[in-house]
């Protein structure tokens, strides 16, 4: 390839909108530092901020930030800002949303792909933050989405079906989870027979799909974001589904086996920066 030739290439972008929290490696702070690898360029939409994440940190300063995503979303506007893709997770309310779908088309590119991370709940819990107005406005954008990443909790919030603390909701067969509308399922933190823990990969058409790894010990925050950025930095660069989600199956077994050689509480997140090169590398083959 020419100088000539490079210098005419376009740089792909992205928009990250989600919360910020300050302490605990989940949200944005796991998120961009990921996307960013993909060689896009990365701009973040914040809906929220948190002095910490809400688990394990006691009473968390926060802020609604919905004013001021309305704003910067008017100056994109203005701008003439559009982005090859639109990844959405945490949003506080159904309002949040709203926001977010009214100005999908002025922010996505023609061929802008949609990348939505439900977060409603988890374990069979719905979070405090979730009526059914949120519910609602994610299913709704579940139908715009070209990927969709919700964990066995939140997938049962979307088709309506019943959860319970004491119980972790069953998996909903493919056909289920076709009838979300999206062009593609992750359905994350799946078990498998053997005890394992992975995914359940669902295309709208062609054949579903599971990965697994070995399962770790301790539950810690900002996995699910460290798994979906990586599947769609991976999708940007062009991989196949499947390899998308083997890639990001091995980042987040090779994040959480460097977080074991630390003396950590689980509450602070992932020790993923030790597995950053490694991704890079992967990503880098692609």
């Amino acid at each position: 390839m020419t100088q000539e030739a490079f210098q005419k290439q376009r740089q792909k972008s992205i928009l990250a909108v989600m919360d910020i929290s300050g302490v605990g490696r989940c949200s944005a702070l796991a998120v961009v530092p990921v996307l960013s690898l993909s060689g896009c360029s990365c701009a973040f939409l914040p809906t929220a901020y948190f002095s910490t994440h809400t688990g394990g940190f006691g009473a968390v300063h926060r802020l609604d930030m919905k004013a001021d995503m309305e704003q910067a979303i008017a100056h994109y506007k203005r701008l003439g800002l559009r982005f090859d893709a639109v990844y959405i997770g945490y949003a506080a309310s159904e309002d949040h949303l709203r926001v977010l779908e009214e100005a999908l088309s002025d922010l996505l590119l023609p061929d802008g792909k949609l990348y939505l991370d439900p977060v409603m709940g988890d374990h069979g819990r719905r979070y405090a933050f979730c009526g059914e107005g949120l519910i609602e406005g994610y299913r709704r954008l579940c139908k715009k989405a070209d990927v969709i990443f919700p964990n066995q909790t939140e997938a049962a919030l979307l088709l309506g079906n019943p959860i319970s603390e004491s119980t972790e909701p069953a998996v909903p067969d493919a056909h289920s989870l076709r009838g979300l509308g999206a062009g593609k399922v992750v359905l994350t933190g799946v078990s498998s027979p053997e005890g394992e823990i992975g995914v359940l990969a669902v295309p709208l058409t062609g054949e579903a799909f599971s990965v697994f790894r070995p399962k770790h010990p301790g539950s810690f925050p900002g996995t699910g974001d460290l798994f979906a950025a990586c599947v769609i930095a991976s999708l940007m660069k062009g991989a196949r589904f499947t390899t998308a989600c083997e890639i990001a199956c091995d980042f987040l077994d090779i994040s959480l086996r460097a977080t074991a050689a630390f003396d950590s509480e689980p509450r602070f997140g992932l020790a993923f920066e030790k597995a950053l090169p490694g991704l890079c590398a992967a990503l880098g083959q692609l």
